[in-house]
């Protein structure tokens, strides 16, 4: 117990570093533009098209996040960050919001000088194997080589998994995404451990025949993962965590990009309030009371989101599941706008 506290307090020394009391909000505005951590290589989340534009789930928070604070979505930096470098240039103030498919785990929260707005996409753990190995379940496997990133929660999950089951899997670990996947494709690991997305859309876009592998059915850690900003700024933290919040509540009243302009004229003052059709929205936030109407406007609500880069209109094809509203049975919930 006593170490584990002097590496959290240690880990508040190292990650937080001076005190700031630097309003983000005003950084941002001066610089005009936003910077944005993501990592490029994470398709359907963040990657660079054949056009050289940003695009993904990730890239689109961003920009809206621009949008509610800059008035456009064009006025965003991206920066590519591994696993290992994305707190510490969070903590050094080298980019504004990290949205780079961060688990929120207690550790993190406490001893990064960090938090968490909200979570954007509710994942687990997923595990690819080559199909020739004959396993449907990571269960079945007692012996095998497995490639895991370093610096993330999948290897600290695989390696528990492996300590308490007590097979016999060696583990390999690598410090770039498109190293791992290399080692795995040419047949020098067995399984493939990251987060369940990930793997689908390595399958879909990196795969050189996606039918000669399989994800396996596993149930190891739950992967809530959202945008982090620091934890000095509750100004910011309360921009962003009512960004994700907005765009979910939109989607639960049916507002869209297409009858944004429609719904901010019903007799509804809920809806016309968060939409900026009456006085008030914007104020506590130092923002537009048309922020969220703008937001909507520009990239549509969280499930219009969704399904444009990871969904029914990406190649992904990922179902909404765990991230669908909470009436349809997944985990999605705004905190009530009123």
């Amino acid at each position: 117990m006593r170490l584990f506290l002097l590496f959290v307090l240690g880990g508040i020394f190292f990650f937080k570093g001076p005190v700031s009391y630097a309003s983000t909000l005003d950084d941002v505005r001066e610089r005009d533009y936003l910077i944005c951590g993501v990592d490029e290589q994470n398709y359907g989340f963040a990657y660079v098209d054949e056009h050289g534009r940003w695009v993904g789930f990730e890239v689109d928070f961003c920009r809206a996040l621009a949008v509610a604070v800059l008035g456009s979505a064009e006025k965003v930096q991206f920066i590519s960050l591994n696993a290992q470098t994305r707190f510490s240039a969070l903590s050094a103030q080298q980019i504004d919001i990290l949205l780079r498919s961060t688990t929120w785990t207690y550790t993190r929260d406490i001893a990064y000088g960090v938090d968490y707005p909200g979570v954007t996409y509710y994942d687990q753990l997923g595990i690819l194997a080559h199909k020739s190995i004959g396993y449907t379940a990571f269960s079945e496997v007692e012996e095998a080589t497995l490639c895991v990133a370093n610096g993330t929660t999948t290897l600290e999950s695989v390696q528990e998994y492996v300590h308490s089951s007590g097979r016999k899997i060696k583990i390999k670990v690598f410090n770039s995404r498109e190293g791992l996947s290399n080692f795995f494709f040419s047949g020098q690991c067995d399984l493939y451990a990251a987060d369940r997305s990930a793997l689908q859309a390595i399958l879909t876009f990196s795969a050189p025949n996606p039918n000669d592998y399989v994800l396996l059915q596993a149930t190891l850690s739950k992967e809530p993962l959202g945008p982090v900003v620091r934890d000095d700024d509750r100004e910011w933290y309360d921009i962003v965590k009512w960004l994700v919040y907005g765009l979910i509540e939109a989607e639960e009243r049916g507002v869209t990009r297409r009858n944004v302009e429609e719904m901010r004229r019903l007799n509804n003052h809920a809806v016309r309030f968060m939409l900026g059709g009456e006085s008030g929205f914007g104020k506590a936030l130092r923002l537009p009371d048309s922020w969220l109407y703008d937001v909507i406007r520009a990239q549509g609500n969280y499930g219009e989101i969704f399904e444009r880069n990871l969904g029914s209109g990406s190649q992904l094809k990922i179902e909404r599941g765990l991230n669908n509203l909470w009436q349809k049975g997944g985990l999605m919930y705004a905190m009530p706008i009123r």
